[in-house]
């Protein structure tokens, strides 16, 4: 009997740390651009986070999760995979999604979207909890110069242009 209980909190534990380790990222703008907002656990309405029917892009960091059109997992519903979704029109949920889940990773849905990308194609985006500074350019300085040319031809005589900010500190 112990063994048999052993064995049940095991796989109880197996299950919580899997479902604890998913997250998504849904981003408000395509191609990962925008406010962010992450979850990590079931979200029955997404009204109450201010992200109700405003994702246009996700990042599935781990396990599956189903996403709905309305809130209580009402509606259409599609199960995103783990990766990049660059723009969720595709799959008809852009500005759309009122609930999320996680779901069984090992099951196979009928629901499932298209396979995402292995990647995000737009790497330096926003990430949660990440803090982004808005700074004021108050001028911009051009170095204007001849191209280095280490072979020495001078076939190509183009002009090399650099700009470099200056940011003013609030």
């Amino acid at each position: 009997m112990k063994l048999t209980l052993k064995a049940a909190l095991g796989v109880a534990a197996v299950v919580f740390a899997t479902q604890a380790a998913a997250q998504v990222t849904f981003y408000e703008g395509e191609g990962f651009r925008g406010r962010a907002f992450t979850a990590d656990r079931t979200m029955w309405d997404l009204d109450r986070t201010g992200f109700n029917d405003k994702a246009r892009s996700a990042v599935v960091q781990d396990g599956r999760w189903e996403v709905c059109e309305d809130a209580r997992f009402q509606g259409r519903c599609v199960v995103l995979r783990p990766g990049s979704y660059e723009s969720l029109a595709g799959m008809g949920m852009n500005n759309r999604i009122s609930s999320v889940r996680p779901v069984n990773r090992a099951a196979r849905y009928e629901n499932e979207a298209p396979e995402p990308l292995a990647a995000p194609s737009y790497d330096y985006r926003q990430r949660p909890g990440e803090r982004l500074f808005q700074v004021p350019v108050t001028s911009v300085h051009a170095v204007v110069g001849p191209p280095s040319n280490a072979a020495g031809s001078s076939a190509n005589r183009s002009m090399m242009i650099a700009a470099a900010p200056t940011f003013r500190a609030r």
